[in-house]
């Protein structure tokens, strides 16, 4: 059964989506932040949450924004040059928690992205998914990103090793 957007996004055309807003994470977010860590598939910078110390999860926290949906903490987002500055290329790292529909993942990397392209010209966004996240890879292809590829063995987990798929949204240069 093929999704559209709008039903992605809204699966129920009555139910308004959420209002999203963003913040710099701070020291009184560390508590929302490390309870998304606990889900088993929680992967924001990392494939292995679950053997990370409280320090080193908070250190991937730094540079993140905290994402929330109509005002409550649903999930952690970054951005990071690829390439050099003015090159307009970025890497998207978003996750939301698994409490969330699928379908709202969806107009969460459409908020994102729209935010990004608000406050900086975009011509590239990646954005990286291992190959056994299924919650992952459903919301970037229901976000409407392109399936590149898949980078295999890239990452060792649970014995055996598994890849990354790579996806993008490619935009003209306006400058």
């Amino acid at each position: 059964m093929t999704v559209t957007a709008e039903e992605a996004v809204r699966p129920d055309p009555q139910a308004p989506p959420p209002v999203w807003s963003a913040r710099h994470v701070t020291e009184a977010d560390h508590a929302a932040a490390l309870d998304f860590f606990t889900e088993p598939d929680f992967r924001f910078r990392t494939v292995r949450s679950d053997v990370l110390a409280e320090w080193e999860v908070l250190s991937l926290l730094d540079d993140a924004r905290l994402l929330l949906a109509d005002g409550v903490p649903v999930g952690l987002y970054a951005v990071e040059n690829s390439g050099a500055d003015h090159a307009c290329h970025l890497m998207l790292q978003l996750r939301l928690t698994a409490r969330l529909p699928l379908a709202v993942w969806g107009s969460a990397y459409h908020e994102v992205i729209r935010g990004l392209r608000r406050h900086r010209e975009l011509v590239r966004l990646a954005v990286l998914v291992g190959d056994d996240d299924e919650r992952g890879l459903a919301a970037a292809r229901l976000a409407g990103l392109t399936e590149e590829g898949v980078l295999p063995g890239m990452t060792v987990g649970d014995g055996r090793r598994r890849g990354q798929v790579f996806f993008s949204r490619i935009w003209e240069p306006v400058s």
